[in-house]
């Protein structure tokens, strides 16, 4: 991937400059039209660029493909719509807004996609009004499976071996996973214990929920399912901020991980500073990718527990969309046959080769080109991870008042921060003030909906009929 400079924006009379890694685009031809497309999923470079050849071979519409890293393509989006310069298909990570406000403010266009296409979905879920459609219209569509968590640990199994650590045995628990990377540290003349992205607090945030149900936290996002309150002060939310924060006290903790973010601190991992790294499924197939040589290195442990004895237990709701068409595309039409392309057996096999998310369609994984480490925590996932409640669902309503909604910052990643660098003292009482804030912040949004003719509450969020470590199906 080649490194150049993307656009020359301008905001507020200050030019800007957006830096971007692009891969290397299609021949245009003059005069040819083209569709732009940005995402930060590296490992989906070549099932993506499949996609891009098959559709340019039948339309004759060149796709000039742009790659942004996760923590950076939110804000290069932000600054591409201020100049009126959105690539016709983008994905959403780091847009911190939720997608019908993002809607709202005319981000996206609808799909318009043929009932065949559509029904393509049925049999694995369907396309879900809330999720999928909003007021009706198609918006985006999953290309991957709804069970995952993206706190799985990773570690260097070579450097785990010469350790004196069994790699069959990977730690299952907190305090398991502490004795492991002093074990690494001391023994493994400059290596620490585990590295982290602290520097990208969404990915951070992403990992501090998904650990929190390793310590019996039930519910998603600091909601609980039975009740829908907010609960980020929970005793779940405060084990897992003491053990992450005993771990910095002990260095065990690579140095240099406040400054990095998911991307950089991967590729640091990749060198053996460390032995164990957070991430979620995609995480081999960006060394993959990127760092290739280190693949037969990488191996994977469940998500961790903070108890012994406690089965590994996971909630999460159905899977949303990845790609979505700007407002500001000139060629809708276009981009909707070319997105055709990712709804096919095909396009989830080669998901699956690239050992991304798991596809929407589980059983091309078996079959797949992918390394067994991945499909081992892909099968984990079909057992430990089970389909949350989610108010949406229930009540499309909910839809309404997430366009009022608002990022709450502090939030849990620059919590993490915080705690770090000794700014956040009291970890119990900063994450009161974060289920406080967004308590507050969703009675406000919800006062707005149904002033907006929304007809919804806050007992939408609480599910009395929910029971744990079960799928949630409505009545």
């Amino acid at each position: 991937m080649n490194r150049r400079t993307l656009l020359g924006l301008s905001a507020a009379g200050a030019a800007g400059v957006v830096a971007g890694c692009s891969s290397t685009p299609q021949a245009e031809t003059p005069g040819q039209r083209t569709i732009t497309w940005w995402d930060h999923n590296v490992n989906l470079q070549k099932a993506n660029g499949a996609a891009y050849d098959a559709f340019t071979a039948k339309s004759g519409i060149a796709v000039k493909y742009t790659y942004h890293q996760t923590a950076k393509i939110g804000q290069a989006l932000q600054l591409a719509k201020q100049s009126n310069q959105q690539p016709d298909v983008h994905s959403t990570a780091g847009l911190e807004s939720s997608i019908p406000s993002l809607i709202a403010d005319g981000w996206f266009s609808p799909i318009d996609w043929p009932d065949d296409v559509q029904k393509k979905f049925d049999s694995l879920g369907g396309l879900v009004e809330g999720l999928h459609s909003f007021d009706g219209k198609l918006y985006t569509f999953p290309i991957f499976a709804d069970r995952q968590y993206v706190a799985a640990t990773w570690f260097n199994r070579d450097l785990i071996t010469k350790a004196g650590l069994d790699p069959a045995n990977p730690p299952k628990t907190f305090d398991e996973f502490r004795t492991a990377c002093r074990t690494v540290q001391d023994t493994q003349k400059g290596a620490s214990g585990m590295i982290l992205s602290l520097a990208h607090t969404g990915r951070m945030a992403e990992h501090l929920n998904s650990l929190a149900h390793g310590a019996g936290f039930e519910g998603v996002n600091g909601v609980k399912f039975a009740t829908g309150e907010f609960a980020y002060d929970d005793d779940a939310y405060v084990a897992v901020f003491e053990f992450l924060a005993s771990l910095q006290a002990d260095k065990l903790i690579f140095p240099a991980s406040s400054s990095l973010d998911d991307q950089t601190a991967r590729a640091r991992w990749a060198t053996g500073v460390a032995g164990y790294y957070l991430d979620g499924p995609w995480c081999s197939g960006t060394v993959q990718t990127e760092a290739k040589q280190f693949l037969p290195s990488v191996d994977v442990g469940p998500m961790l527990q903070s108890e012994a004895g406690r089965p590994v237990v996971a909630y999460r709701g159905q899977a949303g969309g990845n790609y979505f068409i700007s407002g500001s595309s000139k060629l809708p039409a276009e981009a909707s046959e070319l997105l055709t392309g990712l709804a096919t057996k095909d396009y989830w096999t080669a998901i699956a080769n690239a050992m991304a998310q798991p596809p929407y369609d589980l059983s091309v994984v078996e079959g797949s080109t992918a390394i067994e480490p991945w499909k081992r925590l892909i099968g984990w996932y079909a057992d430990s991870v089970f389909i949350a409640p989610q108010a949406v669902l229930r009540n499309p309503d909910v839809q309404r008042v997430n366009r009022f909604s608002k990022q709450i910052k502090p939030g849990l990643g620059e919590l993490l921060q915080g705690v770090f660098s000794g700014q956040v003292t009291d970890i119990r009482g900063a994450l009161k003030k974060l289920t406080d804030d967004s308590a507050a912040d969703r009675d406000q949004a919800i006062k707005k909906a149904v002033a907006d003719g929304a007809k919804v509450s806050v007992d939408d969020w609480a599910f009395t009929d929910w029971k744990p470590a079960t799928d949630y199906k409505s009545a």
